[in-house]
Order: structure tokens, then sequence, then C-alpha cells
């Protein structure tokens, strides 16, 4: 017999709070539709910009992976600005491939506690591309960004 899913969800209110989280958004099947369709990279960015000009949401950095983004974002109602986000993109990707989905349910999110240092958490998720090899130098990424710091590339650690 099947037992109930462990729940990974904080209390609702903990993410209306004010928090910087960092936040890592999943493909279906870790199926790499960001990296077959590096228009859907380009087409979520403009989303993360619309989104973050829409609602109080200060953007620190975001970086779309193949098969996954993550953000570090300070919002009012991080679950509605996750699920708003997933919803606009996955409405391009079923234009893209129809029968696919483009999103695992769910997400996997952290609190930064006061003592954890805002701009090593920004400088972690932009390395990204160049620790999984898709680049030699992760400043020359194309699909990682900040919306609140525009030198973000000169933040990055040599």
């Amino acid at each position: 017999m099947f037992g109930s899913r462990k729940r990974i969800r904080l209390p609702h209110d903990v993410y209306r709070q004010g928090h910087v989280f960092s936040v890592t958004m999943t493909t279906w099947q870790r199926y790499p539709w960001f990296g077959l369709h590096p228009e859907l990279s380009t087409l979520g960015v403009g989303e993360l910009q619309r989104l973050s000009s829409e609602d109080q949401v200060k953007l620190f950095a975001w970086c779309f992976m193949p098969d996954h983004v993550h953000v570090l974002i300070q919002c009012p109602d991080l679950m509605s600005w996750v699920r708003r986000f997933k919803g606009r993109l996955a409405h391009r990707a079923a234009l893209l491939e129809p029968k696919r989905r483009l999103w695992q349910r769910s997400f996997y999110d952290h609190a930064l506690r006061k003592e954890e240092d805002l701009e090593k958490a920004a400088i972690y998720i932009w390395g990204n591309p160049a620790r999984a090899g898709l680049v030699p130098h992760a400043g020359e990424y194309q699909w990682s960004g900040s919306g609140v710091w525009e030198d973000w590339k000169s933040r990055m650690l040599p």
C-alpha cells in the first residue's frame, strides 16, 4: 500500500512574508526542453521580466538550464508567482510540442536565512552552466541574468 506523499511545502503564509527564496523548477521527466528549444528560454526570460514588473518582485538571479530553471527571488506571494510563471511557459511549450508536458509537479525552494549571503547564492546560480560544461565561463551563458544587478557578470568569481 502506498503512503501519503511527503509534504514538501512550508506553511502557506511563509511564502507571503517577503523572504528571499532560491527556487528550482524542473521539467517533466527531466526532458531538456530549454536545450532543445532555445526560443523557450528566451521567452522564459521575457516572462520573468514581465512578471517582475507586474508584481512587487525582486529577481536577484535566474538561469535556464536544459531541464530546469533556477531563480533567486523575493516576492509578495511565491506560490502564486511560480504558478503564473509555469503556466505562461507551459502554454508556449504546448505550441512547440503539443503532446509533451513542460513541468514536473511542484518545485523545490529554499528560504535564505539572514546569515546566508544573497550575492553568494546568486553567484552559485549563475555558475551552474559552467559547472555543467555548457560554457567555459558562467558570464558567457545567454540565459542567465538578474533583474536587480545590471553588473551581474562582473560579480562572478574569476
